[in-house]
């Protein structure tokens, strides 16, 4: 489990849990046992895989999410939910195409059959390859890789919105999280319809 910056950066890395370990199980390892820390008033962007919660926003179940659904005669909101799957996928694609770039660089990592070490020099290599990218991001400008991935929307691994939720947040940490969620989806409807309104009267 990885989390991403916008600058295609990784702020941090979990390796070496089993690969039947559910996403919401190694979260809830992350925050409580390995150091992740979410700033105050802010929150991590989630695939469908997590519990939505306060801190860590996922995508609505149910309503299209994949990026390419949005696009030509389909780019129409059906509502608020609709509009924020979208910019959701937009602003979380970072992370598919920073593993892109991770994956180019190190092939070792989606190697058929797996990193052929032990298991304790699988993790060390999954922690050296991601500081490696890191490195080079902050101080090899301009770089091959991070050009290609840099602009694009890779539908590599894509999100589709439908993953299924293995492992329970708190009731509590579920409703406030809905609370969260529903007022950035509502303040994104509030200015789409404004935007809309807009060029309507331009036109």
């Amino acid at each position: 489990m990885a989390a991403v910056s916008f600058d295609m950066t990784f702020s941090y890395v979990a390796a070496g849990w089993e690969g039947s370990a559910s996403d919401q199980a190694v979260l809830r390892w992350a925050v409580t046992s390995g150091g992740l820390v979410v700033p105050e008033g802010k929150f991590y962007l989630v695939d469908s895989g997590y519990a939505n919660t306060p801190k860590f926003i996922a995508p609505y179940r149910g309503d299209r999410y994949h990026i390419a659904s949005f696009r030509g005669c389909n780019r129409r909101y059906t509502g608020e939910k609709d509009l924020f799957n979208h910019v959701h996928a937009q602003l979380r694609n970072v992370v598919e195409r920073t593993f892109g770039v991770l994956k180019a660089r190190f092939p070792i990592l989606s190697r058929k059959g797996g990193i052929p070490y032990p298991y304790r020099t699988q993790v060390k290599i999954v922690m050296a390859c991601c500081i490696i990218h890191n490195f080079i991001r902050k101080v090899n400008e301009p770089d091959e890789l991070f050009e290609l991935y840099e602009h694009g929307e890779t539908q590599e691994n894509v999100d589709h919105g439908d993953q299924q939720v293995r492992g329970q947040a708190r009731e509590d940490d579920r409703v406030a999280g809905e609370r969260v969620r529903a007022g950035i989806a509502q303040q994104l409807w509030t200015n789409h319809q404004r935007r809309v309104n807009r060029q309507q009267q331009d036109d």
